[in-house]
């Protein structure tokens, strides 16, 4: 309950002045403040550098699964819903998203950053006594994802501007994962590269307001066959014309899997992430 309590309170002194900064810069608001779908191009129509750094904090729910090998005799899990204040002192040891957007006419670059980090405490009963023992498991997860776009519609129906990008990049992976019960413990981790495609679907429906769905799938086989995809769907309020306040859900999928050769035998060394969560952030625009 203590560290609950510590917990709540560092949460607090981060999170309170973000939200205190938010309702005054939405008090202030300029009647100009507005996103545009023409992002990238200067009043004359030709092509103007628009940059957007957008910081989150994202509260996923997690379910990770891992295999340590050979043949899969060492695996584990970790699960959480998402989080409350008591959950993530327990299990959830942190999250965070980070993205960045940079627009030149039609073209656009991005770098997404995505970090996960988790611990769970389980007790089994062992022994002809019912002796109680505790195991305890841990993954993370760190994503870096650059990518480039294409503008392929501007246009509009029902008059409100809609816009969509082709996307594609590669997603650099680290995972480190853990089963210990007392002094013994075992330990895996890999880095990978895996090609992702996607798209951006963007809608303002009004001068202040974009809805913006993006969706990618990830992997291709590449690493030992795997799979992985991403989605999230976000509204932003342009507060000012330099910043916004994005919220939204979010969605990841990663998984990799490698070949791993032991003395007791031939197997695979499995890392399998899903989370997937409500987010919050603040878009600086310049």
């Amino acid at each position: 309950m203590a560290s609950a309590i510590r917990f709540n309170s560092r949460l607090a002194r981060i999170v309170a002045p973000l939200i205190g900064c938010l309702l005054l810069a939405v008090a202030a608001v300029p009647a100009s403040a507005q996103l545009s779908a023409n992002d990238g191009y200067a009043a004359d129509g030709s092509a103007k550098l628009q940059v957007e750094i957008t910081p989150y904090l994202w509260l996923p729910a997690t379910n990770t699964k891992f295999d340590l090998g050979p043949n899969s005799r060492i695996s584990g899990s970790v699960s959480s819903g998402i989080p409350t204040a008591a959950q993530l002192t327990s299990s959830l040891h942190g999250a965070f998203m980070g993205y960045t957007l940079v627009r030149y006419g039609p073209w656009s670059t991005e770098l997404d950053f995505d970090w996960v980090t988790m611990t769970s405490n389980n007790k089994t009963v062992s022994g002809p006594l019912g002796q109680t023992t505790g195991i305890t498991a841990s993954a993370s997860m760190v994503r870096v994802a650059p990518g480039f776009g294409y503008e392929v519609v501007n246009s509009a129906v029902a008059g409100m501007p809609f816009t969509v990008d082709a996307r594609a990049g590669f997603a650099f992976f680290h995972w480190d994962a853990s089963i210990s019960s007392g002094p013994p413990s075992l330990n895996g981790n890999s880095s990978f590269v895996q090609p992702w495609l996607g798209a951006r679907f963007a809608v303002y429906p009004a001068p202040q307001w974009r809805v913006t769905l993006d969706a990618a799938a990830q992997g291709f086989g590449v690493s030992g066959g795997s799979w992985g995809w991403g989605a999230g769907l976000l509204v932003a309020y342009g507060v000012t014309d330099w910043m916004d306040v994005t919220g939204g859900f979010r969605a990841l999928k990663s998984a990799h899997r490698e070949d791993d050769n032991g003395a007791a035998g031939n197997g695979k060394r499995i890392f399998d992430l899903l989370a997937y969560g409500p987010i919050l952030g603040v878009g600086f625009r310049f």
